[in-house]
């Protein structure tokens, strides 16, 4: 979505925008399609813009529609339920979006270069041509064991759940306390408990002084050993200086492209392995209201967080049966909950992908997994990258399939920054008459948005 109304505007109209998404509302994706109250978005409305150039646009658009979502006085530190920033973004074509946008509610089955063409197959057999293409259609969740609901979002995952069973969450991230909150929201008071490896829990957000740090401060292409070290180093000046770690985390944002990208492919594992998880319990942190109702129902001893590993899952009849290992535990233990759901994540590897267009990709050579299986491997410009080595100069892709490149390409503030320049460069290459683009009357782009329904 972010994309195609950046094109709109780079392409000063000039082309034909094709969308493909098989949801019926543009641009929610999973994220945004939720009409639960309590799913908040997890960053202050102040660094929620869809444009980097205009980073009040939605705070503006707060102002003048919030009242009818319940919103009067929207202030930079508000963090509003997502279904609201979904309609936000439903909004950017409002005024923005040219008779040449044609949004097509079905789904990319295959996807291949022919000659000067991109050519793409629907799920009903039609088939459409570009000049170039862009995939954007994140990644599939995981699948842990039979009988786990695979996505957390569906029906099946929190349909006809008694009010007083016990529940098991695997993850322990910002989806568990999603899940957490619905649960919570439709009345049930029983047992839950959630299982991570680490059984860490995402950091609460709060107001804090901002403080700035310079790229050339960080020591860069340095042993993970130093840079952790130069963190811990930095939070503590932060610290003195009246902020507090969160402080230095938002300070290192600008830069954790930079940071990821001097980093050769062992430090990037060692990061992966090690020090991951840890970061992104701090830079992926709560809503101060959410953070307090979770703090409560842990507090209350409605919810329970452990760190340990299934070692053992089965069905017996409708209940499932799970056998763990606590974390620096020697032995097991056998517990019965009416329902497991999965809020592990999202499946990373490309290779194990559901989604027949990533697929088709990687069949036909146009796309080939990062060196660290986390994505799709894309140059500088977010062009794929062949098995071949060669950058593809028709297919791009953007958002977390990126993320073996660019590393922090899931929120939006670093999504919207990605598009704006995938943007300017395909406008660059158009207007300059470069042989990106098939000398065609009018020149084609196919977006490929988000593949489950």
């Amino acid at each position: 979505m972010i994309v195609a109304v950046n094109l709109v505007r780079a392409m000063h109209r000039r082309t034909e925008i094709m969308i493909i998404e098989r949801r019926a509302n543009l641009g929610r994706g999973v994220a945004y399609s939720t009409l639960d109250p309590g799913h908040l978005l997890n960053v202050r409305a102040a660094n929620m813009s869809a444009f980097p150039d205009d980073p009040d646009h939605f705070l503006r658009w707060l102002r003048v529609n919030g009242s009818a979502y319940g919103i009067d006085s929207p202030a930079p530190f508000l963090f509003v339920p997502r279904s609201i920033y979904g309609a936000y973004l439903e909004s950017l074509f409002d005024d923005r979006a040219p008779p040449a946008v044609r949004i097509l509610q079905s789904s990319c089955e295959d996807i291949a270069e022919v000659g000067q063409e991109v050519k793409l197959r629907l799920a009903d057999g039609s088939t459409l041509a570009a000049d170039a293409a862009v995939v954007a259609t994140g990644y599939d969740p995981q699948t842990i064991a039979p009988g786990v609901p695979v996505d957390p979002w569906s029906e099946a995952a929190l349909d006809g759940i008694a009010p007083d069973a016990s529940v098991l969450v695997l993850g322990t991230g910002l989806t568990m306390t999603d899940v957490v909150l619905s649960l919570c929201q439709s009345g049930h008071r029983g047992r839950i408990i959630a299982l991570s490896r680490r059984g860490l829990l995402s950091r609460a957000h709060a107001e804090v002084l901002p403080v700035a740090v310079a790229q050339s401060e960080a020591p860069l292409g340095a042993p993970l050993s130093e840079l952790l070290r130069w963190i811990r180093q930095h939070a503590k000046r932060c610290q003195a200086e009246g902020g507090n770690w969160r402080s230095a985390v938002d300070s290192l944002r600008p830069h954790t492209r930079a940071f990821w990208q001097s980093m050769n492919e062992e430090q990037r594992r060692r990061f992966l392995r090690h020090a991951r998880p840890w970061w992104d319990v701090h830079r992926h942190r709560m809503a101060p209201s959410v953070a307090e109702l979770i703090g409560k129902l842990i507090a209350d001893g409605r919810l329970m967080i452990l760190a340990g590993k299934i070692v053992a899952f089965e069905m017996d009849g409708d209940s499932n049966v799970v056998t763990l290992r606590r974390r620096g535990a020697a032995v097991t233990e056998k517990h019965t909950f009416a329902r497991v759901i999965n809020c592990t994540g999202q499946s990373e590897d490309p290779r194990l992908s559901r989604n027949p267009a990533i697929q088709a990709l990687l069949r036909r050579g146009l796309a080939r997994a990062d060196p660290l299986s986390i994505g799709l491997d894309v140059a500088a410009d977010s062009a794929l990258i062949k098995s071949s080595g060669e950058p593809s100069r028709r297919i791009f892709a953007v958002g977390p399939l990126t993320r073996g490149t660019f590393w922090e390409i899931v929120a939006i503030t670093d999504i919207r920054l990605q598009c704006a320049e995938l943007a300017d460069n395909l406008a660059a290459a158009l207007f300059s008459r470069k042989t990106l683009f098939a000398p065609t009357a009018q020149e084609n782009y196919a977006l490929l948005s988000s593949y489950k329904s």
